[in-house]
């Protein structure tokens, strides 16, 4: 079996791998735990809004802010519900909590890098498109043209061939999942929300 390793590696079939760096790893888990935080908190207050809809009870317009307040108010005068909600609200107080403790390390990591202030320059990029863009890349000598970018970030045609038909389709998506979510974003932000001309 060695000896067959051996043989394929000499012929080519094997490429080598990027393994990235021990800093991207850890960057990225950041990026990683602190989305995850953040998708359970949203998680609680859909179930918090969808349970109290049962009972006529619309929860409405609220930021991050004032939800716990406003939870709080429609269930002041049932004391049985008061008692279910309480556990999901102290469990999304302390999820708020920590996203914010993960968020002010992100921002403190990104006001160091002279790469991600760079790229917080092109409208609808901020810290987090940012970080995750360096993190990503990791080491951008290892890419031969930007070209080569796109295809780690599964942006380049799919592609079909068989016989005498050769369909090119959308985006091929084999590559970054987190990558291509923070790019639309950034897209939709400069498209809708930037009032900085590009």
């Amino acid at each position: 079996m060695t000896r067959g390793i051996a043989q394929m590696m000499r012929v080519g079939l094997y490429r080598p791998v990027h393994v990235k760096t021990l800093r991207s790893q850890k960057l990225r888990m950041l990026l990683t735990h602190r989305k995850l935080l953040q998708s359970r908190a949203i998680a609680i207050e859909n179930d918090l809004r969808a349970t109290l809809r049962n009972f006529g009870l619309k929860v409405g317009m609220v930021g991050t802010v004032k939800f716990e307040a406003r939870i709080k108010e429609l269930v002041e005068n049932l004391p049985d519900l008061a008692v279910l909600v309480e556990p999901l609200l102290i469990v999304r107080r302390v999820l708020r909590e920590q996203i914010v403790i993960l968020h002010r390390r992100l921002l403190a990591i990104v006001r160091d890098d002279e790469v991600c202030r760079r790229l917080m320059t092109t409208p609808g990029v901020g810290p987090v498109v940012a970080l995750t863009f360096r993190v990503t890349v990791d080491v951008p000598a290892r890419f031969r043209n930007s070209k080569a970018v796109d295809a780690v970030f599964g942006l380049t045609p799919s592609k079909y061939q068989s016989g005498e038909s050769d369909r090119t389709g959308g985006i091929s998506r084999c590559g970054d999942e987190m990558m291509r979510m923070m790019l639309y974003e950034a897209a939709q932000s400069m498209l809708v929300r930037s009032a900085k001309w590009s």
